[in-house]
């Protein structure tokens, strides 16, 4: 499998893990719908929700899982390496193994999965895997995905700046001008509460029309985009509320 992309050996591992444990692996990782699954995890991976769909098709006629899938359709040979690989792994094992690799960008080592659960250690906290992953990375992607079809945003040069912690996802340079910041936030549903950080509040606040809120709503279902320029100026009501003695985020309801 070394002409394999990263992204479509991902995609082609949550393929099978939903093929193989079916509704129990929804359960697992926190989504309430395959749609939501598909949508979620192939976003996550840099990847297309119908290429996922079609992975597990691949994968079901070889599980008890109910479906049929692809009947007499002789399984492709990186698929059949790739079930080899992983195909053992039980459901806590698998599952540990999507939720701390699934969301970068490096190969999948499988070890790491299986060293977590020996340790007893999960990577869920009060948050859902699900939700957190929607909220991050899944929307960071399908921004990066589909920026180009904003208008004003189509003939902009784009960088990702999450790693930096400057107070915004995405650094868009216009041919001419100054550069546009973008912070990209994420909903399963079509409404619900959105968060600013200290740092993107005054990144906002500093940067004014040059700062955009993307949000990417309704990931259960179909996502929806909306994008918001100045948000601290566009009617929307953030809360202040203190987390802690040191840090303060703004709160905002966000309806589609």
């Amino acid at each position: 499998m070394a002409d394999m992309t990263i992204v479509n050996k991902k995609l082609m591992l949550a393929g099978l893990f939903l093929s193989k444990f079916g509704d129990a692996a929804l359960d697992e990782l926190g989504f309430s719908s395959w749609t939501e699954a598909y949508n979620s995890l192939a976003f996550t991976i840099g990847g297309k929700p119908n290429s996922l769909k079609m992975y597990r098709q691949e994968y079901d006629p070889y599980f008890p899982n109910g479906r049929k899938g692809w009947v007499g359709r002789e399984i492709r040979p990186t698929r059949l390496a790739l079930m080899n690989e992983f195909g053992s792994l039980n459901i806590s094992e698998f599952s540990q193994l999507v939720k701390t690799q699934f969301a970068n960008a490096c190969d999948v080592d499988v070890s790491i999965g299986k060293v977590a659960i020996a340790a007893g250690l999960t990577v869920d906290d009060e948050t859902s895997f699900a939700r957190r992953m929607i909220t991050g990375q899944a929307a960071e992607n399908y921004f990066e995905a589909h920026y180009a079809k904003v208008k004003g945003f189509e003939h902009c040069q784009l960088m990702r700046t999450t790693a930096l912690g400057c107070g915004f996802d995405f650094k868009l340079t216009p041919p001419d001008g100054d550069f546009l910041a973008v912070e990209v936030k994420g909903l399963r549903e079509a409404s619900g509460q959105i968060q600013l950080t200290e740092k993107e509040f005054k990144m906002a606040e500093y940067l004014k029309e040059r700062f955009y809120l993307y949000v990417v709503s309704d990931f259960a279902h179909i996502p929806t985009v909306k994008v918001v320029e100045n948000p601290l100026s566009s009617g929307i009501s953030f809360e202040s509320k203190k987390i802690s003695s040191e840090h303060e985020v703004w709160v905002a309801y966000w309806a589609a």
